[in-house]
């Protein structure tokens, strides 16, 4: 069994889609997944966090310019007393993010408008950790599911190169071991032709 050239891998590029290619998939996989999970866990123990009256300081639909039209993101902050210290807040839910419907920022932006008096739930240990809708919403899972996709990918694709990889090397061998005992054979018909030969001389 023979590998075409055209389907060989260099050892330099073995390393490369072996072993560096998939990592910053990996990395940014679980890096993705370790928050996302962060997130999901304070999202579920928010619903039992104290609650603090708080004031909505600024309420506004931010506009981040992109390639396609870029996209919209509610910006809300408020801020909160706790034992006599003032804290500051922007988050409306746990896993915010920007959409390129304006819509949905606008109507964050219309329940949270300038100067409303609000609940603002916050971790007791870290009052910073804190938010005005308590609980796992749809969009608190965006980010563990993302790091899960990159996370399988670059798994897979590392698996997936090795297991190529060694194939390769097999086949490699394959070709070696019928190269070696082709040889042979040659070497033998040649020695047995002398032979023959000889043997008519004599």
């Amino acid at each position: 069994m023979s590998v075409s050239p055209t389907t060989q891998i260099s050892p330099g590029m073995q390393v490369f889609f072996g072993r560096i290619f998939p990592l910053p998939f990996i990395i940014i996989g679980a890096v993705a997944f370790f928050f996302g999970c962060r997130n999901l866990l304070q999202a579920s123990q928010s619903r039992t966090w104290p609650t603090a009256q708080g004031v909505i300081r600024d309420s506004s639909v931010e506009h981040q310019r992109g390639n396609k039209g870029g996209t919209y993101l509610a910006k809300v902050m408020y801020d909160f007393t706790v034992n006599a210290t003032t804290f500051n807040g922007k988050r409306v839910a746990f896993g915010d993010y920007s959409s390129g419907n304006s819509s949905l920022a606008r109507d964050i932006v219309d329940r949270y408008p300038k100067g409303k008096t609000v609940a603002v739930y916050y971790n007791q240990k870290n009052p910073q950790v804190c938010v005005l809708e308590p609980g796992i919403k749809g969009q608190t899972w965006l980010l563990p599911v993302f790091g899960l996709i990159f996370l399988a990918a670059g798994s897979i694709t590392a698996v997936v190169i090795s297991k190529a990889i060694k194939l390769q090397a097999a086949d490699e061998l394959c070709t070696q071991g019928d190269k070696a005992e082709g040889q042979k054979n040659l070497a033998m018909e040649i020695q047995n032709r002398l032979n023959l030969y000889r043997n008519r001389e004599k």
